[in-house]
């Protein structure tokens, strides 16, 4: 795939979905149009989520029309339909972590680029295979490539420091952990797609509303918060925007880049 050039005055936006560009029931139209108009001026968009890349779905993938997706924090990265980075969790680690939650009894969900497994519970909108214990992961998927690791519970302090002296990344919620593979968050993710297009990361412009958010906001040349982000991604964001169901985005690209055209 041959790469395309990005003006000089031109920007990558990246953007977390839930909550950021998705409301829990669709993309807001205004966010919509905005999108569509930044692309037309030449700005390139990036989906940059912490779901796995089987659940980005039809209908925001259709109201975004990006030009890449970035999936399951920074593991998988798509420019149209070319995969130009992909990096997996090693094997004990993944059996680690899934007999870790086999062990508490929580629901857990495996992640890969084209299937999700579930443990002790149905997952994301019912698009995934089941086991029933974690030996049963690699004996009923042995070609399985793990992206990510999602814990769906929050995790006592003591347990997350376990985790945190042998893995790079926990990303620690309500309600839910994330472990993805060492080097991979959504601010790699960034680097690695300005490098492709040849462009300084100081032309990025992230935005998004949680914790899993935050390296990508510190980092991007423009960070984003949504209104309704937790007060610490508040805190790094360069600029606070509305709401997602208020067309936050759009909010945020007409005063970042609009304006100035």
């Amino acid at each position: 795939m041959q790469k395309e050039k990005i003006g000089k005055d031109k920007y990558i936006i990246f953007l977390d979905i839930d909550n950021t560009v998705f409301d829990g029931k669709r993309v807001p139209e205004k966010t919509a149009k905005a999108l569509a108009k930044a692309k037309e001026l030449g700005h390139k968009v990036f989906i940059n989520t912490g779901r796995a890349h089987c659940i980005v779905t039809k209908d925001i993938i259709d109201a975004i029309r990006p030009d890449g997706i970035v999936s399951a924090m920074g593991t998988s990265i798509f420019v149209g339909d070319e995969c130009i980075f992909s990096a997996l969790m090693e094997e004990d680690d993944v059996k680690f972590l899934v007999k870790y939650g086999d062990d508490m009894g929580a629901f857990v969900i495996i992640e890969s680029i084209e299937r999700l497994i579930s443990m002790h519970g149905q997952g994301f909108m019912g698009q995934d295979n089941f086991i029933e214990k974690a030996e049963d992961l690699y004996t009923s998927f042995p070609d399985m490539k793990v992206s990510k690791i999602s814990i769906m519970r929050t995790l006592p302090d003591d347990d997350l420091a376990m985790l945190r002296a042998r893995f790079p990344a926990v990303y620690s919620h309500s309600g839910y952990t994330e472990i993805p593979p060492e080097g991979c968050n959504k601010a790699t993710a960034i680097a690695r797609v300005c490098e492709y297009y040849g462009t300084d990361v100081a032309h990025s412009i992230a935005m998004g509303d949680s914790g899993n958010d935050y390296d990508m906001i510190k980092f991007a040349g423009i960070g984003v918060a949504m209104g309704n982000a937790t007060d610490d991604i508040k805190e790094v964001a360069d600029f606070v925007t509305t709401r997602c169901e208020e067309g936050g985005v759009a909010y945020a690209l007409e005063k970042l880049l609009f304006e100035k055209e």
